[in-house]
């Protein structure tokens, strides 16, 4: 039986982001019959509040020491997420363990960092803020060059990371895993409606209110569409920033809900619109196409590796909302039917037996 320590400075919650793609891939790899031992946020010290001083001082060397206290266990595979595990991966090395020790990205902090400064994602937040994250900067970029040094392998779920990695800090590529991410059971336990003439003229989207996600692009592909029913799913938060971004138009507003009601969301819709400037993966475009949506995306994440431009959704540049509006009259039934066989594969079970296997190529190297 393989046995892996797991490390996650995460919440051990099955629905949330980062955290839900670890607790699900760890469920999996014990439905297959791997031992796991875990460690969660809630295992690990957080004696300093601010963020950024935690991953940059504080959390490499409580997950070093985490490793330090089970050293003796004959793990065959440390899994750990994000770069901030450098020092266990050091102290793995270097006391010769048997198993691997590898770092799982969910968008590497360093490719992160640099699209954050090429779209200027920073440059509305106060400036002793700004300055603040520039000073911790070269601590946090420390942490992504050291796992690259120091860990044998690195799992990531979209290929641009990959090619981070190769390109920028010299990861041979054999060390390299693109694993995209899986859905959960409920995307999959119904059939979707056909993607009929009306659900044709619903566009949906669902996402984080965060630069990142390019909310002001999404806002300017919804005023476009008039015409089309339109539906934004976010924080309820952020909802006043939203309809100030709309000026007028009128677009439903929904609050993050539970999954089975966000899939009849899915389900009342036949256009999602995805414009990120960047993604470590990006799952709601997944899971769309699991619903039979026609996704009109960026070609940037998970989107690039999954998307076929004109076969099973579109991809378009970012930044560019009359490129996302321009797509949405081409939408068709075969496309939605396409797009929901590519997400068919997309289960939780399969990343894990990825995974694993990922595992026992880096041992037999």
């Amino acid at each position: 039986m393989m046995r892996i320590l797991f490390l996650a400075d995460l919440p051990r919650d099955p629905y949330s982001g980062a955290a839900g793609t670890e607790v699900q891939t760890v469920e999996a790899m014990k439905r297959l019959g791997v031992e796991v031992d875990e460690v969660w946020r809630e295992d690990l010290p957080h004696r300093i509040k601010h963020w950024n001083l935690h991953y940059a001082i504080e959390l490499p060397r409580a997950m070093q020491e985490e490793v330090a206290a089970r050293l003796n266990r004959d793990y065959d595979a440390v899994h750990a997420n994000q770069p901030h595990a450098w020092r266990a991966a050091k102290l793995w090395r270097t006391t010769k363990q048997r198993g691997v020790f590898v770092h799982r990205s969910h968008g590497f902090e360093l490719h992160v960092e640099e699209m954050r400064r090429r779209w200027g994602w920073e440059k509305d937040r106060p400036l002793i803020r700004q300055m603040a994250s520039a000073a911790l900067a070269p601590l946090i970029a420390r942490n992504s060059v050291q796992i690259a040094r120091w860990a044998d392998g690195h799992i990531v779920s979209a290929s641009l990371d990959a090619d981070f990695l190769e390109q920028r800090l010299r990861v041979p590529r054999e060390r390299v895993a693109v694993i995209p991410q899986g859905l959960s059971n409920d995307y999959f336990a119904t059939p979707a409606p056909p993607l009929d003439a009306q659900r044709l003229r619903r566009v949906l989207y669902v996402g984080q209110f965060t630069p990142m996600k390019a909310p002001e692009i999404v806002a300017e592909a919804m005023r476009a569409l008039d015409g089309y029913e339109r539906t934004w799913v976010c924080s309820r938060e952020h909802h006043d920033q939203v309809r100030a971004l709309l000026g007028g138009a009128e677009v439903e507003l929904l609050d993050w809900m539970p999954t089975k009601e966000l899939v009849r969301v899915y389900d009342r819709h036949g256009i999602f619109l995805f414009p990120s400037y960047f993604e470590g993966f990006g799952k709601t475009f997944l899971e769309a196409m699991s619903r039979g949506l026609v996704v009109i995306a960026t070609d940037v994440g998970g989107m690039r590796d999954l998307i076929r431009d004109g076969s099973n959704g579109f991809l378009v540049p970012p930044g560019d909302a009359d490129a996302l509006v321009k797509r949405v009259p081409w939408a068709t039934a075969e496309m939605g039917t396409a797009a929901a066989a590519t997400a068919s594969v997309q289960t939780w079970d399969r990343v894990a037996r990825d995974t694993i296997a990922f595992y026992e190529r880096l041992a037999q190297r």
